[in-house]
């Protein structure tokens, strides 16, 4: 049964979950929303479709520390990074939570485990946010993502005229109701839930593009398709689906510390070796990279299409080279 929470009580409820531990909700500023820490007087926007950054760096932060170490003599000490502080994720779309789970695989899915990240992954409730209607550069139905309803969430929530409808999903969605259950009431009306949300198309068909191009690594189509990138990388940091990232240690022969924040594989420096020597010198080779990692290397591993449809690389790539224009030049293109 789902539960309401009326629009004047979101405040509190912002307050309550808050005060278990870090709460991120989509917060506008300025004409961005981005998914960021709760606290009073931070205006909150569930209105909006997409986030103007993914929400990814909730559990992969954009710079994170992974050990701290000082130095006596001959004895090395290490000091524990990881957190057992209760996460709060709200408003998550549902195409942003599928690609949390795609990010999953990558960090979870290998023998051991990124330790940092499972930590904060089990930390984390995730509270989804059904979308109510399409954003014009929307397009997760290409690939049978449903903008009404994710899965994969501990609580999934309707945004209606009175205010929130939410249901638990997982026994740790059920805690989080439990916990709420003095702001909410039970909702008799819920024929008012937007459920039929149509994204576009786009005119794209990815169904075998993966294994078409696993024949295409030298295709002429390449050496065509990257010349408009200006390799700022903005496509990577907005994507909810990109993961790379550096390691580097900081410190002296007392102390010190190895921490590993974003990078991009867009980056000249991405792929510098010592020697000198790097394997994708050129713009070409690093767009190639790009979209054959997304549509290609990823599904030969993983067996999906590493993007979400969300449309934030469309709204953000000052030339328009998005990921909707590389599966059309390769292809991807509904005939008649």
């Amino acid at each position: 049964m789902k539960k309401l929470l009326l629009k004047e009580k979101w405040p509190e409820l912002w307050a309550l979950l808050a005060h278990e531990g870090p709460l991120y909700l989509p917060v506008e500023e300025g004409s961005v929303v981005l998914y960021q820490l709760w606290q009073e007087g931070v205006k909150v926007n569930l209105e909006a479709v997409n986030s103007t950054v993914s929400p990814k760096d909730i559990f992969l932060p954009r710079e994170e520390t992974y050990l701290r170490y000082s130095c006596q003599g001959e004895m090395l000490d290490l000091e524990d990074v990881e957190s057992d502080e209760p996460i709060i994720a709200f408003a998550l779309h549902p195409c942003d939570l599928k690609a949390i789970e795609m990010i999953d695989r990558v960090f979870l899915n290998q023998d051991p485990p990124d330790a940092l990240y499972k930590k904060r992954r089990e930390n984390t409730t995730v509270v989804a946010l059904a979308c109510r209607q399409p954003d014009p550069y929307c397009f997760c139905g290409v690939f049978g993502i449903d903008p009404t309803d994710a899965p994969g969430a501990d609580v999934m929530a309707y945004l209606t005229e009175k205010g929130l409808l939410l249901e638990e999903q997982t026994a740790k969605g059920k805690i989080l109701l439990e916990k709420a259950a003095p702001l909410l009431e039970v909702e008799a009306d819920e024929t008012n839930i937007t459920v039929d949300v149509k994204t576009q198309d786009f005119g794209l068909q990815v169904e075998g593009l993966p294994e078409d191009l696993q024949e295409r690594f030298n295709d002429p189509v390449w050496d065509d398709l990257f010349r408009s990138c200006l390799g700022c990388g903005i496509c990577t940091y907005v994507c909810p689906t990109c993961y790379c990232f550096d390691v580097e240690d900081y410190g002296h022969e007392e102390g010190g510390e190895r921490f590993r924040c974003w990078d991009s594989c867009m980056f000249g420096h991405f792929t510098q070796m010592a020697g000198g020597h790097n394997p994708r010198p050129s713009r070409k080779e690093r767009v190639r990279q790009r979209f054959m990692h997304k549509l290609c290397y990823y599904p030969e591993t993983y067996g999906e299409i590493a993007c979400v449809g969300c449309g934030r690389c469309l709204r953000s790539c000052p030339v328009n080279l998005d990921i909707v224009q590389a599966i059309k030049a390769l292809g991807g293109e509904k005939v008649g």
